[in-house]
């Protein structure tokens, strides 16, 4: 028996030869409706390496990846402010990535269909808390999808919808996980990144390390 799959899924650094897996792993992730700039290019997959090796995470489970994780470093003050995905990212580039940044920013997160609820996406997560606290860093930022929020967007705006959420009147199947990990909402970033669940929308959240 192949001691992986005896194993079970186990977490390591992202390599140049997973580009083509980890793009298959997001078309799944991300099928119609959702357009083909969900997807990262090749090309990005190889710069986030250069920019940022550590914190490119996978999940393998026997010889598929069944989650993938991207991460850099950016100043905090950065973070907190209003910002879009595009503008935070280098347009997925990893461009802005800063070395001496003192929050490490969630970038992308995906876990293949199959394999949600089964611990991938708590196990991306604890790691990259774990290298935050390593390098010393202030707080571990991200931009939450609320993929729940177009079933209710006629009668709520994204802020009273990511409020609810926050409160535990609404489960939202990204963000009411993330605050259960110990995320904290800042706000909502209006027009973060194209999305049809979302409706563009985030919500801003902290965890302080």
């Amino acid at each position: 028996m192949d001691e992986r799959v005896a194993e079970g899924p186990f977490l390591r650094l992202r390599q140049p030869e997973d580009v083509a897996e980890i793009r298959d792993l997001m078309v799944r992730v991300y099928p119609p409706p959702h357009g083909p700039e969900a997807i990262w290019s090749a090309e990005n997959l190889l710069r986030h390496l250069e920019h940022f090796h550590e914190g490119q995470l996978v999940v393998e489970a026997g010889r598929n990846l069944v989650g993938t994780a991207t991460t850099h470093r950016i100043p905090l003050e950065m973070a907190l402010v209003p910002h879009t995905w595009s503008e935070i990212t280098g347009r997925g580039s990893l461009s802005t990535h800063d070395p001496g940044g003192d929050a490490l920013y969630g970038v992308n997160i995906a876990v293949d269909p199959a394999w949600q609820g089964r611990g991938v996406g708590r196990l991306l997560y604890e790691a990259r808390i774990a290298l935050a606290r390593r390098l010393g860093c202030r707080a571990f930022v991200a931009g939450a999808r609320i993929p729940g929020y177009h079933q209710v967007a006629e009668a709520m705006s994204p802020e009273a919808y990511v409020e609810a959420v926050a409160a535990g009147r609404i489960f939202d199947p990204t963000l009411s996980k993330q605050l259960r990990i110990g995320f904290r909402v800042r706000g909502v970033l209006r027009d973060y990144a194209p999305d049809v669940e979302t409706l563009g929308h985030a919500a801003l959240i902290v965890l302080t390390l």
